[in-house]
């Protein structure tokens, strides 16, 4: 059976390859010198590093506001702040915290507010005068509820000297929440995980949770109404880096009406017995009666004192990458540039790979390079090794197990990276992993080791493989989640 499973996974590898252009590129001899993969290894590990401090969410928004004393410029939009006039802070997100230190150094302590931030970062302490909620995540909690109330009484009170700076990021659509008037808050998160676990679009998935929400949906720029200006500064962990759906959106403006959220409600109850679970009735009964009653809608039409700005997304990442890899003399086209890497892993691999070798037909003598980013997934029951509780690793590194086979005896190196530096969950008392760091060399190495890089990719335990192959990636620090990225670069032999 074992020996079936390999060549069933292999099989998959092989067929996919053969539909790419045939690689006209350099290849590694028996016996060649590997010092300037090594070297290459080296560099993008420092490239990694240096995206890192460039998507630290405390610099990205720094340098996204200046403030003379007076005038107050962010996103291409002036206010003017008088004497009496106070500076709002308000926000959510598992990076939130670190953007107001930043509001924090320009302001000191005229700004004044609350964030949300995740539970696991304990008590902060103060931060001038604002303060930090612990809230829930990836499931609101009763903290997520209290910071919420706080906030809204915070905006409601901002008048027409004030100024407002919601700082969102990833995660903040579970740490700040607050039901609507008649559902708990447990109804309220069973309802979102039904919608979860039935496979709904985000979009449609939206539709109801906003219907549900005080705060999102553009629910807090409606708050908001009586200040001056209202800064949204977003980190964007979503995919096309809609102001919608980062954080659902709680100062931009909702497409979907009641009646979506009730189309979305009655679509999806036939799956409630395959699931063993239901939509509570209160829920069904607050959209459906609440069809057609405007003063309940979300907001549909920007507000004029509302300015949105993305200080950082997974383009960012990507078109800092590029210039890195510009700096060492290799130059990354457009059409090398992915930037909406999704869909099964597998097929996100060979893309990454058939594009790099699409890029070197031009000129085998050149250096070249794909930079892709986004996330793809990980169907775990096309690999029949995999046990929950026992298969570790994430994403990347998956990817760079799969691309093993793609590039194995060719001089190429491939950087693949979670942005926030956890890539999956690791075993029990073992560090996070940001991901790993794989060459031509690679597939060799494993061999030597006795290290059956089948086997695991069949068992989802990626991390165990890259553990024992020295080419995990652990960084102490945390960022932001700006999604995933994977930088592959082809170094010619001459």
């Amino acid at each position: 059976m074992h020996k079936e499973v390999q060549e069933s996974f292999l099989q998959r590898i092989i067929d996919k390859k053969s539909k790419c252009h045939p690689w006209q590129g350099d290849k590694l001899d028996p016996g060649a010198s590997t010092g300037k993969l090594k070297e290459l290894r080296s560099r993008l590990d420092e490239l990694f590093d240096h995206l890192l401090s460039e998507l630290d969410p405390y610099q990205r928004v720094l340098k996204s506001i200046s403030f003379d004393g007076s005038k107050v410029r962010c996103a291409g939009s002036e206010a003017t702040l008088k004497n009496e006039g106070k500076v709002i802070v308000v926000g959510a997100g598992k990076a939130s915290h670190q953007m107001a230190q930043a509001v924090h150094e320009i302001f000191g302590e005229r700004a004044t507010g609350l964030i949300n931030v995740h539970k696991d970062l304990g008590s902060l302490p103060p931060l001038g005068n604002i303060r930090f909620q612990p809230a829930g995540h990836p499931n609101p909690d009763e903290g997520s509820v209290k910071g919420a109330r706080e906030i809204i009484q915070l905006l409601e009170g901002a008048g027409s000297q004030d100024i407002v700076f919601s700082l969102i990021s990833g995660g903040g659509s579970a740490m700040m929440e607050l039901p609507v008037p008649g559902v708990t808050l447990g109804e309220y998160i069973t309802a979102n995980e039904f919608l979860n676990r039935a496979g709904c679009e985000i979009e449609d998935w939206n539709a109801v949770r906003k219907h549900l929400s005080q705060v999102k949906g553009g629910q807090l720029a409606k708050r908001a109404e009586g200040a001056a200006k209202v800064f949204n500064l977003m980190v964007s962990d979503v995919k096309g880096d809609r102001l919608d759906v980062i954080a659902s959106g709680p100062f931009v403006t909702d497409p979907a009406t009641f009646e979506d959220a009730y189309r979305v409600l009655t679509n999806i109850q036939q799956k409630a017995d395959a699931l063993g679970t239901d939509i509570p009735p209160k829920v069904i009964d607050y959209i459906k009666n609440s069809r057609g009653v405007r003063e309940s809608e979300t907001l549909k039409e920007s507000l004029p004192n509302v300015v949105n700005l993305i200080v950082a997304s997974n383009s960012t990442a990507i078109e800092l990458a590029a210039e890195e890899l510009a700096s060492m003399g290799i130059h990354v086209p457009e059409r090398q540039r992915i930037h909406d890497l999704a869909g099964d892993i597998e097929d996100a691999t060979i893309d990454i790979y058939a594009r790099l070798a699409e890029a070197i037909k031009v000129n085998p003598q050149k250096p070249a390079a794909v930079i892709a980013g986004g996330e793809a997934t990980v169907d775990v029951t096309r690999y029949p090794g995999f046990k929950d509780g026992m298969s570790y690793g994430g994403r990347m590194q998956m990817m760079a197990a799969l691309m093993l086979y793609l590039i194995e005896s060719l001089p190429v190196v491939g950087l693949f990276a979670a942005t926030d530096c956890r890539d999956g969950k690791p075993p029990g008392g073992m560090p996070e992993s940001a991901g790993a760091l794989v060459d031509g060399t690679t597939s060799k190495e494993s061999r030597a080791r006795e290290v059956d890089v089948e086997y695991y990719i069949n068992a989802c335990n990626t991390y165990e493989m890259h553990e024992k192959l020295s080419t995990q990636i652990h960084k102490d620090r945390f960022v932001t989640n700006v999604m995933d990225l994977a930088i592959v670069v082809y170094l010619p032999l001459a």
